[in-house]
Protein backbone atom coordinates (compact mmCIF):
# COMPACT_ATOMS: atom_id res chain seq x y z
CA UNK A 1 0.00 0.00 0.00
CA UNK A 2 1.32 3.41 -0.96
CA UNK A 3 1.29 6.00 1.78
CA UNK A 4 -0.63 9.11 0.76
CA UNK A 5 -2.10 12.21 2.36
CA UNK A 6 -5.70 11.38 3.27
CA UNK A 7 -6.74 14.58 5.06
CA UNK A 8 -5.38 18.07 5.84
CA UNK A 9 -6.67 20.01 8.83
CA UNK A 10 -6.12 23.57 9.94
CA UNK A 11 -7.38 25.18 13.15
CA UNK A 12 -7.40 28.98 12.78
CA UNK A 13 -8.28 29.56 16.45
CA UNK A 14 -6.70 27.49 19.20
CA UNK A 15 -9.13 25.07 20.92
CA UNK A 16 -11.93 25.81 18.44
CA UNK A 17 -12.82 23.35 15.68
CA UNK A 18 -11.04 23.88 12.39
CA UNK A 19 -11.42 23.37 8.68
CA UNK A 20 -10.58 20.49 6.35
CA UNK A 21 -8.52 21.51 3.31
CA UNK A 22 -7.48 20.01 0.00
CA UNK A 23 -4.19 21.90 -0.09
CA UNK A 24 -2.10 24.07 2.25
CA UNK A 25 1.31 25.70 2.39
CA UNK A 26 3.58 24.57 5.23
CA UNK A 27 6.79 26.04 6.64
CA UNK A 28 8.63 26.15 9.97
CA UNK A 29 5.58 27.79 11.52
CA UNK A 30 3.36 24.86 10.52
CA UNK A 31 0.43 25.08 8.14
CA UNK A 32 -0.36 28.58 6.91
CA UNK A 33 -2.87 30.14 9.30
CA UNK A 34 -2.90 27.25 11.76
CA UNK A 35 -3.55 28.23 15.40
CA UNK A 36 -2.57 31.82 14.65
CA UNK A 37 -5.45 33.12 16.77
CA UNK A 38 -6.62 32.26 20.29
CA UNK A 39 -9.39 33.16 22.72
CA UNK A 40 -7.92 35.10 25.64
CA UNK A 41 -9.54 36.14 28.91
CA UNK A 42 -9.03 39.33 30.91
CA UNK A 43 -6.23 37.66 32.92
CA UNK A 44 -4.30 36.81 29.76
CA UNK A 45 -4.98 33.07 29.79
CA UNK A 46 -5.88 31.20 26.61
CA UNK A 47 -9.29 29.59 26.25
CA UNK A 48 -9.09 25.81 26.32
CA UNK A 49 -10.82 22.69 27.61
CA UNK A 50 -8.63 22.63 30.72
CA UNK A 51 -7.19 24.87 33.43
CA UNK A 52 -3.45 25.38 33.83
CA UNK A 53 -0.86 28.13 34.15
CA UNK A 54 -1.42 29.07 30.49
CA UNK A 55 -5.01 27.97 29.93
CA UNK A 56 -8.47 28.70 31.28
CA UNK A 57 -11.34 26.32 30.73
CA UNK A 58 -14.07 27.74 28.51
CA UNK A 59 -16.93 25.33 27.93
CA UNK A 60 -18.23 24.88 24.40
CA UNK A 61 -15.22 25.98 22.35
CA UNK A 62 -14.88 22.61 20.60
CA UNK A 63 -18.55 22.74 19.63
CA UNK A 64 -17.70 25.76 17.46
CA UNK A 65 -15.75 25.76 14.21
CA UNK A 66 -13.58 28.36 12.50
CA UNK A 67 -12.35 29.02 8.99
CA UNK A 68 -10.83 31.67 6.77
CA UNK A 69 -12.79 33.21 3.92
CA UNK A 70 -9.51 34.97 3.06
CA UNK A 71 -6.17 33.92 4.54
CA UNK A 72 -5.12 37.58 4.65
CA UNK A 73 -8.07 38.41 6.91
CA UNK A 74 -9.00 37.29 10.45
CA UNK A 75 -11.00 34.04 10.68
CA UNK A 76 -14.70 33.50 11.16
CA UNK A 77 -16.26 31.65 14.11
CA UNK A 78 -19.24 29.45 13.22
CA UNK A 79 -21.78 28.63 15.93
CA UNK A 80 -23.56 25.26 16.21
CA UNK A 81 -26.63 26.81 14.56
CA UNK A 82 -24.52 27.76 11.53
CA UNK A 83 -24.44 31.47 12.20
CA UNK A 84 -21.15 33.15 11.33
CA UNK A 85 -19.37 35.55 13.66
CA UNK A 86 -16.38 37.30 12.01
CA UNK A 87 -13.41 38.16 14.20
CA UNK A 88 -12.70 41.31 12.18
CA UNK A 89 -16.05 42.95 13.00
CA UNK A 90 -15.97 42.13 16.69
CA UNK A 91 -18.93 39.78 16.31
CA UNK A 92 -16.86 36.78 17.41
CA UNK A 93 -15.84 38.53 20.64
CA UNK A 94 -19.45 39.45 21.40
CA UNK A 95 -20.66 35.91 20.70
CA UNK A 96 -17.95 34.28 22.83
CA UNK A 97 -18.58 36.66 25.73
CA UNK A 98 -22.28 35.78 25.64
CA UNK A 99 -21.48 32.07 25.36
CA UNK A 100 -18.96 31.96 28.20
CA UNK A 101 -20.27 34.74 30.44
CA UNK A 102 -16.72 36.07 30.64
CA UNK A 103 -14.73 38.96 29.21
CA UNK A 104 -12.89 37.20 26.38
CA UNK A 105 -11.44 38.27 23.04
CA UNK A 106 -10.11 36.52 19.94
CA UNK A 107 -6.55 37.77 19.53
CA UNK A 108 -3.67 37.11 17.19
CA UNK A 109 -0.74 38.14 19.38
CA UNK A 110 -1.48 36.86 22.87
CA UNK A 111 2.10 36.68 24.12
CA UNK A 112 1.91 32.87 24.28
CA UNK A 113 2.74 30.18 21.74
CA UNK A 114 -0.59 28.76 20.59
CA UNK A 115 0.81 25.28 19.97
CA UNK A 116 0.96 23.00 22.99
CA UNK A 117 4.34 21.60 21.94
CA UNK A 118 5.33 21.82 18.26
CA UNK A 119 3.71 23.38 15.17
CA UNK A 120 3.11 20.32 12.98
CA UNK A 121 1.35 17.03 13.68
CA UNK A 122 0.38 13.84 11.88
CA UNK A 123 -1.54 10.61 12.48
CA UNK A 124 -2.28 7.49 10.41
CA UNK A 125 -5.74 6.28 9.42
CA UNK A 126 -4.99 2.86 10.89
CA UNK A 127 -4.28 4.49 14.25
CA UNK A 128 -7.66 6.24 14.13
CA UNK A 129 -9.29 2.93 13.16
CA UNK A 130 -7.62 1.25 16.15
CA UNK A 131 -9.01 3.88 18.52
CA UNK A 132 -12.47 3.66 16.96
CA UNK A 133 -12.51 -0.08 17.61
CA UNK A 134 -11.76 0.45 21.31
CA UNK A 135 -14.60 2.80 22.24
CA UNK A 136 -18.33 3.16 21.69
CA UNK A 137 -18.30 6.80 20.53
CA UNK A 138 -17.48 8.12 17.08
CA UNK A 139 -13.81 8.73 16.30
CA UNK A 140 -12.33 10.91 13.60
CA UNK A 141 -9.23 13.05 13.22
CA UNK A 142 -10.76 16.03 15.00
CA UNK A 143 -10.37 14.36 18.39
CA UNK A 144 -6.57 14.49 18.00
CA UNK A 145 -6.40 17.77 16.03
CA UNK A 146 -3.61 16.69 13.64
CA UNK A 147 -2.57 18.71 10.61
CA UNK A 148 -2.15 15.73 8.31
CA UNK A 149 -3.78 12.29 8.25
CA UNK A 150 -1.84 9.70 6.25
CA UNK A 151 -3.51 6.60 4.82
CA UNK A 152 -1.87 3.66 6.58
CA UNK A 153 -2.53 -0.06 7.10
CA UNK A 154 -0.90 -0.66 10.51
CA UNK A 155 -1.84 1.18 13.70
CA UNK A 156 0.94 3.36 15.13
CA UNK A 157 3.06 2.95 11.98
CA UNK A 158 3.78 6.69 12.02
CA UNK A 159 5.47 6.37 15.41
CA UNK A 160 8.31 4.51 13.71
CA UNK A 161 9.09 7.69 11.76
CA UNK A 162 10.49 9.55 14.76
CA UNK A 163 13.91 10.99 13.94
CA UNK A 164 13.58 10.19 10.25
CA UNK A 165 13.00 12.61 7.37
CA UNK A 166 9.38 12.33 6.27
CA UNK A 167 8.62 13.60 2.77
CA UNK A 168 5.05 14.76 2.13
CA UNK A 169 4.89 15.79 -1.50
CA UNK A 170 7.55 18.52 -1.76
CA UNK A 171 7.59 19.14 2.01
CA UNK A 172 10.11 17.58 4.38
CA UNK A 173 9.26 17.16 8.06
CA UNK A 174 11.10 15.74 11.05
CA UNK A 175 9.06 14.33 13.95
CA UNK A 176 10.55 14.03 17.42
CA UNK A 177 7.66 13.09 19.74
CA UNK A 178 4.45 11.18 20.25
CA UNK A 179 1.93 13.52 21.85
CA UNK A 180 0.74 12.89 25.38
CA UNK A 181 -3.03 13.29 25.23
CA UNK A 182 -5.36 15.05 27.67
CA UNK A 183 -9.07 15.17 28.46
CA UNK A 184 -9.81 17.14 25.29
CA UNK A 185 -9.72 13.96 23.17
CA UNK A 186 -12.96 12.87 24.82
CA UNK A 187 -14.81 16.18 24.69
CA UNK A 188 -17.89 16.68 22.54
CA UNK A 189 -17.57 18.17 19.07
CA UNK A 190 -20.12 18.39 16.24
CA UNK A 191 -21.00 14.77 15.47
CA UNK A 192 -18.67 13.44 18.19
CA UNK A 193 -20.11 12.57 21.58
CA UNK A 194 -18.37 13.18 24.90
CA UNK A 195 -16.70 10.15 26.50
CA UNK A 196 -14.00 9.66 29.11
CA UNK A 197 -13.32 6.23 27.57
CA UNK A 198 -11.33 7.82 24.74
CA UNK A 199 -8.51 9.05 26.98
CA UNK A 200 -8.82 5.97 29.19
CA UNK A 201 -8.24 3.62 26.26
CA UNK A 202 -5.28 5.63 24.96
CA UNK A 203 -3.88 5.46 28.48
CA UNK A 204 -4.09 1.66 28.44
CA UNK A 205 -1.60 1.34 25.59
CA UNK A 206 1.24 -0.83 26.88
CA UNK A 207 3.83 0.43 24.39
CA UNK A 208 3.15 4.18 24.60
CA UNK A 209 0.65 4.91 27.39
CA UNK A 210 -1.53 8.03 26.99
CA UNK A 211 0.20 8.89 23.70
CA UNK A 212 -1.16 9.14 20.16
CA UNK A 213 -0.17 11.04 16.97
CA UNK A 214 3.29 12.44 16.26
CA UNK A 215 4.59 15.99 16.30
CA UNK A 216 7.55 17.85 14.88
CA UNK A 217 8.73 20.59 12.53
CA UNK A 218 8.80 21.36 8.83
CA UNK A 219 12.39 21.32 7.58
CA UNK A 220 11.69 22.06 3.92
CA UNK A 221 8.74 24.32 3.16
CA UNK A 222 6.28 23.67 0.39
CA UNK A 223 2.71 22.81 -0.49
CA UNK A 224 0.89 19.76 0.86
CA UNK A 225 -2.02 18.31 -1.14
CA UNK A 226 -4.49 15.53 -0.46
CA UNK A 227 -3.46 12.44 -2.45
CA UNK A 228 0.26 13.23 -2.47
CA UNK A 229 2.69 10.47 -1.60
CA UNK A 230 4.33 10.18 1.84
CA UNK A 231 7.64 8.43 2.54
CA UNK A 232 10.11 8.19 5.43
CA UNK A 233 13.83 7.64 5.15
Amino acid sequence: MSLVVDQIWRYPIKSIGGERLDVSFADDGGLLGDRVWAVQDDEGKLGSGKNSRRFTRLLGLLELTSHYDDEDEPPIVVAPDGRKHPVASGAADAYLRALSGRDVHVRRDTGFMHFDEVPFSLVGTATLDWLAAQVSVAIDARRLRPNVVVRTEVAFAEEKWLGRTVRIGSVEAVFDRVFTRCVMVGMAQPGLGESSDVLKRIGERTDNPVCLAIGGHIRQAGTIKVGESVSAR
